[in-house]
């Protein structure tokens, strides 16, 4: 996925810029390991500084540079009036539409302190959303009580949270109030850098999700996103030494870093909400960690709706560690329509030593390289989730032969036929794709030969029919590896019918020891 991050004004910018300087260093970083991967993720997100002021702009480089509402304002800025930095808005709106079209994600930073941001954040997340783009706003709600605006300013601020809530926008609404302390005062640009770290370094580990979404449903994110309320953002790092795994002590601490983000507002129960872990270690410190996330959002609170997504960054760079967002639940909604741009990126990022992609843009007008050549989808997976997006690219592909130079590898087809999206795009793939794809799992898959019961009678994963097989799963919880064999054959039979069965390998396992409830009173096992 293509992935604009943009600012709008100052304050806005000054986030942006920390999470570009992490950004670029995890590209330098990846380029000493893997070059070509480090190139699709510099070519897949894009920076952009907004502004209605021509001098604030100055520091940014000039092809990062958006000008708004040159005849409006002269480019001398908004003048800390939101409704003129609203009117430079709608002049350029042609030219933000422009922008926005070849990207699927869109991360909007403001603050409302002054003009810029106050006017304009809400009006750029309602225009993306209108372009059935997936939005993350970013908002900063400055403090009154501290004196840093005015009673006036501030209800602009409220407002400009309604406005989100009344348009269905879920919004990550930062509150200044929350970094004054006064038991420990600090300087002013310590607790900025405070402040802007956890949503820099959180929207940093989501970039890792969703610029392939190749651990994650677009479905599901088009559910996570639908309807109002607030969003909190965090990330808790984890540094354990080089091929171990994490201490007790580590996670916990990551864990509480992750959910106690003080600065988000965020007052609602938890609902819907992304958890992204990045990190070479094992399941087990994986399930460990998806607890801890989930006892602090389930509490003690009867009725909780908190609904994990769970992603894994695995090319991650250090540092590594968790980052979720979290969304309030404020009821059932209906998913976002969303309109994905699964091409590579069409940006020709020019030679820079901050290693983050722009686009050439002289005089505010894009200019875009043509595509490079060469299949549009690297893998099967890759594939699939156009296929759910219904890509056309996607669908003329599958309508054909498999294309060789797309790769296809057995485990990969396994994970997308225990994806259930998977199974509604499944006929769009033509018979031999489909019969391509069966090969390719059954020449690497090797499943256990489990035993199983419908009622008293025992069935063979290997010899049941597909009825028995729906049965046993619908009838009782079958748990651990011989519930995850279960669907996976289920899953398959679906796909490809009985027939697919014979070409499944089986391998014969030990029968479990079975105990009646009258035996372990007297301590004896029966087989």
């Amino acid at each position: 996925m293509n992935i604009l991050l943009m600012s709008t004004g100052g304050g806005g910018g000054n986030i942006l810029r920390s999470l570009k300087t992490l950004f670029a260093r995890d590209v330098a970083i990846a380029q000493k390991t893997d070059a070509a991967y480090a190139d699709r993720l510099r070519r897949a997100v894009t920076t952009r500084f907004l502004d209605t002021n021509e001098f604030s702009l100055a520091q940014v480089p000039e092809e990062e540079r958006l000008l708004i509402g040159r005849a409006t304002t002269r480019g001398l800025g908004s003048r800390h009036d939101p409704a003129l930095a609203a009117r430079a808005l709608e002049e350029s709106r042609d030219q933000i539409l422009k922008l926005v079209d070849d990207y699927s994600i869109v991360v909007i930073i403001g603050t409302g302190g002054k003009g810029t941001g106050a006017g304009t954040t809400f009006p750029l997340a309602d225009m993306v959303r209108r372009q059935n783009k997936l939005v993350l706003p970013v908002f900063v709600r400055p403090s009154f009580e501290r004196h840093e605006v005015d009673k006036r300013r501030y209800d602009h601020a409220l407002q400009v949270g309604l406005q989100f809530d009344a348009a269905r926008i879920r919004l990550l609404e930062i509150l200044n109030d929350h970094a004054y302390s006064d038991s420990d005062p600090q300087p002013q640009s310590v607790v900025w850098e405070r402040m802007n770290m956890p949503i820099a370094r959180g929207l940093r580990g989501l970039i890792y999700v969703l610029w392939d979404l190749s651990e994650v449903d677009p479905s599901d994110l088009a559910i996570l996103l639908a309807g109002n309320g607030r969003m909190r953002i965090g990330f808790g790092e984890i540094d354990p030494p080089e091929g171990q795994d994490p201490t007790e002590a580590q996670i916990r601490e990551a864990v509480d870093a992750c959910w106690q983000n003080p600065y988000c507002a965020f007052s609602k129960l938890p609902g819907t909400s992304l958890v992204c872990i990045q990190g070479d270690w094992s399941n087990l410190a994986d399930a460990k960690i998806k607890t801890g996330i989930a006892a602090r959002a389930l509490g003690n609170v009867p009725g909780a709706r908190y609904n994990p997504l769970y992603a894994r960054a695995v090319h991650a760079p250090r540092p590594w560690g968790i980052t979720a967002l979290f969304t309030e639940y404020t009821g059932a909604h209906e998913p976002m329509p969303l309109v994905w741009n699964s091409g590579p990126s069409i940006v020709d990022p020019p030679t820079a030593t901050n290693g983050v992609p722009v686009e050439r843009n002289d005089t505010n007008t894009t200019v875009l390289s043509e595509p490079a050549a060469g299949p549009s989808f690297a893998t099967v997976g890759d594939l699939a989730r156009a296929l759910n997006r219904l890509d056309p690219a996607a669908l003329e592909l599958a309508a054909r032969d498999p294309d060789p130079d797309i790769l296809i590898e057995g485990p990969m087809v396994r994970k997308l036929v225990g994806a259930i999206w998977f199974r509604s795009i499944f006929p769009k793939l033509s018979s031999s794709w489909q019969a391509r794809l069966l090969e390719a799992l059954a020449a690497s898959a090797v499943i256990p030969n489990h035993v199983l019961s419908r009622g008293r009678q025992p069935i063979h994963l290997a010899d049941g029919s597909y009825e028995d097989l729906k049965a046993i799963a619908a009838s009782m919880a079958v748990s651990g590896a011989a519930g995850a064999d279960l669907h996976l054959v289920l899953a398959i039979l679906g796909l490809w019918g009985e027939e697919a069965r014979t070409r499944l390998r089986f391998v014969e396992v030990a029968a479990p020891e079975q105990s009646s409830r009258l035996g372990t009173l007297f301590g004896m096992r029966r087989s």
